[in-house]
């Protein structure tokens, strides 16, 4: 789904369990990023791993008996020294192991006729403050849809659908912001988000493709050198300029780029009634198991058919689908961009945030 497209942006919040366990056991300092796997906030705590699809699409819905911790419509972050706000979505939320910026998220905000990504933080999750621009707006540096990651040595990586001045149509970008003197990648990147990164590449498109974007981090392997990383990225793009469809990549030692169509992801999702676009999704692990919630057009009539969004519950394990129908104030059925992270509230539950 395009970024123009958001009308109302929702965050909901839900705790998994009553059950207090530490979720640094589950964060990527725990070594996860060693192996080629899924890392936080991508990972359920293990209190939660026995939930089935059908508790999971019961939480999305918000049918489950456990009460939202959080439930905002049109949530909004506010720029302190400017006092401006701005519509926070589709934010991607995650944990870090700074304590006045608990959580951060990257969401992105018009600016003029294009979109800017930008970097925000909370203390508690539902009051939010914008800690800037991420992209260079002076030089007409445009992106939007961002993801982001903390990596175990609090390295950063982070993607957008990029629209800047160095590519001709979308393609994504991929950037990494390591050490800066003796601040992490991580505290330079909160102090300021304009920094340059320490290493970038925009990816290639893929062929017949008239725009490629919506990236998302899938499994990762970083042994503390990006050099010799390997990151998966699942995206959409634009093929022929007909219909948006889905692509698995991977970028090996921040360098070479392999990209292939998703056929498995677009086989389900069509056949399930998605027969129109195929946009943004978000990859998380239950357990053994993993899901995906992914937006698609049903019976379009257009290609811009904006009232025809709809939202999939993928279990990408079984190879199973059913559509989402989350309770939205006042009965609207059009969804997309949604964002999954799994965080341990201010008061010590864990939860899962949905957007």
């Amino acid at each position: 789904m395009g970024p123009g497209r958001s009308l109302i942006f929702r965050l909901l919040i839900v705790g998994v369990s009553a059950v207090s366990i530490a979720y640094a056991d589950l964060s990527p300092r725990a070594g996860q990023a060693a192996t080629y796997d899924y890392m936080a906030p991508q990972v359920a705590p293990p209190i939660a791993s026995g939930l089935s699809m059908d508790q999971i699409a019961a939480i999305l819905n918000q049918t489950a008996p456990n009460p939202p911790y959080l439930d905002a419509y049109g949530q909004t972050t506010t720029n302190d020294a400017t006092r401006s706000s701005a519509g926070l979505a589709p934010v991607k939320v995650v944990q870090t192991d700074d304590s006045a910026h608990p959580y951060l998220g990257v969401f992105h905000s018009l600016v003029t006729n294009k979109f800017s990504t930008y970097l925000a933080y909370s203390l508690d999750l539902g009051t939010w403050h914008t800690l800037g621009a991420i992209d260079d707006i002076v030089n007409q540096d445009f992106g939007s849809q961002p993801d982001i990651r903390i990596l175990p040595d609090d390295s950063v990586l982070f993607a957008e659908e990029y629209n800047g001045v160095k590519v001709k149509q979308p393609q994504i970008r991929v950037r990494y912001y390591g050490n800066v003197g003796t601040l992490t990648g991580l505290q330079a990147f909160i102090l300021d988000p304009t920094l340059p990164p320490t290493y970038e590449k925009i990816l290639p498109s893929m062929p017949l493709s008239h725009a490629d974007g919506t990236p998302e981090f899938g499994r990762i392997q970083y042994d503390g050198s990006i050099l010799s990383a390997k990151i998966e990225i699942p995206h959409h793009y634009y093929y022929l300029g007909i219909r948006d469809i889905q692509g698995l990549g991977t970028l090996t030692n921040f360098h070479k780029w392999s990209d292939t169509t998703d056929a498995a992801t677009n086989n389900l999702v069509t056949n399930a009634g998605g027969n129109g676009k195929i946009g943004d999704r978000e990859v998380f692990k239950v357990g053994s198991t993993v899901y995906e919630v992914v937006e698609a057009q049903v019976h379009p009539t257009s290609r811009d058919d904006y009232s025809s969004w709809r939202l999939f519950l993928i279990d990408k394990t079984a190879g199973t689908i059913r559509q989402l129908s989350p309770k939205l104030v006042g009965g609207a059925l059009s969804l997309g961009n949604s964002t999954v992270s799994f965080v341990t509230l201010p008061t010590g539950v864990h939860a899962l945030v949905f957007t």
